[in-house]
């Protein structure tokens, strides 16, 4: 008996030294596409765990993990919302965590180092030249508003002047990927910069988080561009309604996939809709697109892909884009690559997992050029020269050859922008969490003077 108490004791110490050696904050590199993304995880014991996990380069918030779970050595950590899963092992010194992070089709391993107080508190925060704080000089407004087709109801914020009257109005809508009204990503904030540089010329803006993201309702993993366009219309006729807007002057400013957003609306005539603003818009088929962009990406890292690889990219589009049910899709896929080493492991079947995913079929099928070829309302296009996303030569011959002649529509390429519109060097995504600048006022301040003339 006196040895199997003893036993006992033992081993609930054992455990209990290792939840306390989780304690604490903890950073890591997640290298994904040639950038490498910190991750920051803060965990603490209080009887029960509790956690946050921040990615300094996308956001400065700290956001809460819904599951925090250590087995002796192990350390199982989740945030569901995110589709987010960390496992790992800490190592005898307890300084570090060897673990694999999971996000969708992404599987990749994670080595975590423990962290001081001060050296988390650094690690954290990232120089931010166009940081927007309150007091504002204009109001601001929580709203919700519904897409009644899909029952969603959309959170967001309305900025408008504090002096009463009719003023132009806009809607921002984000570009890929979950986006918070903000458009929040590597640490700046697009969507809150432009609506602060609006609103004090006088236009009333309305930002919204995405279905399933922050405030909002609804999957945004089950959402395709089509979907978020109606998001998209939904916050255009509720802003009509506003007191202060002038339903005669609502538009959309649309960010890359927003921007594609706001164009397929423009070729719809969609109700409501008197003028949009497109901000690195694809202008050419997505299949296309999607080459051009795999070579600029390539070439920005000192890369650059061959004849076979590319041939392969494009089968690889094909299928997607084909009736096939995702599974057959799945297996089309990981044929065409046998060719590429290691497409037949398990990080590279999460990755092909990625390319199967309803809203990467969707959106491999869009070709923007019918819409163009529609649209009748005014239209300002912006292209950055730098831009690796969404290359602007071609872009913008596509749409100059398509866009039916129209005295109130402006096209413009800045040499210098990348796909962010930040004053750039090579244009590389990796480059993007390193410029200070968020939004360059050059481009905000020619969006105001264009919708000033309508």
């Amino acid at each position: 008996m006196k040895s199997y108490f003893l036993a006992l004791i033992l081993l609930c110490s054992c455990t209990m030294g290792f939840t306390q050696s989780f304690e604490g904050n903890w950073k890591g590199d997640l290298k994904v596409s040639g950038m490498e993304m910190p991750l920051i995880f803060g965990l603490k014991y209080n009887g029960e765990w509790e956690g946050t996990m921040q990615s300094p380069k996308q956001s400065t918030n700290k956001f809460p993990l819904t599951s925090v779970v250590s087995e002796g050595d192990s350390i199982f950590l989740e945030m569901k919302n995110l589709g987010i899963k960390y496992a790992g092992k800490i190592s005898a010194d307890r300084n570090s965590i060897d673990g694999k992070f999971q996000q969708g089709g992404l599987k990749v391993d994670l080595i975590l180092n423990k962290l001081t107080e001060a050296q988390a508190q650094k690690a954290s925060s990232m120089k931010r030249s166009q940081r927007v704080n309150p007091p504002y000089s204009y109001d601001t407004v929580d709203v919700n508003f519904e897409n009644t087709i899909d029952k969603v109801t959309l959170a967001g914020t309305i900025t408008k002047p504090k002096e009463a009257g009719k003023y132009p109005a806009v809607v921002l809508v984000s570009g890929s990927g979950p986006q918070d009204r903000n458009e929040t990503l590597m640490g700046h904030e697009p969507f809150k910069v432009l609506a602060d540089y609006l609103t004090k010329n006088n236009i009333v803006v309305l930002r919204y988080d995405d279905r399933g993201i922050n405030k909002s309702t609804g999957d945004f993993s089950k959402g395709n561009t089509a979907d978020f366009g109606k998001d998209a219309l939904a916050a255009v006729h509720f802003l009509r309604k506003q007191p202060q807007v002038d339903p005669m002057k609502v538009g959309i400013i649309g960010h890359s996939e927003g921007g594609l957003i706001a164009t397929i609306l423009a070729g719809q005539q969609a109700s409501g809709l008197n003028f949009i603003v497109t901000l690195a818009g694809p202008m050419i088929p997505m299949d296309s697109l999607m080459l051009l962009q795999n070579e600029a990406v390539m070439k920005s890292q000192g890369l650059s892909i061959s004849k076979e690889e590319l041939a392969m990219i494009k089968k690889n589009y094909e299928i997607m884009g084909s009736d096939l049910p995702s599974a057959k899709a799945f297996d089309a896929i990981r044929e065409n690559m046998k060719s590429v080493k290691g497409s037949q492991n398990l990080e590279s079947a999460d990755q092909i997992g990625a390319l199967v995913t309803p809203w990467f079929r969707h959106f491999i099928k869009i070709d923007p050029i019918p819409f163009i070829k529609k649209i009748k309302i005014p239209m300002f296009a912006a292209f950055g020269g730098k831009d690796v996303q969404v290359p602007a030569v071609q872009n913008m011959e596509s749409l100059m050859k398509n866009l039916s002649k129209n005295k109130k529509a402006e096209s413009k390429v800045y040499p210098s922008f990348n796909h962010l519109f930040q004053h750039a060097k090579t244009g590389a995504v990796g480059e993007y969490s390193e410029i200070e600048e968020t939004v360059n006022p050059e481009v905000m301040k020619d969006i105001v003077g264009w919708i000033k003339t309508l």
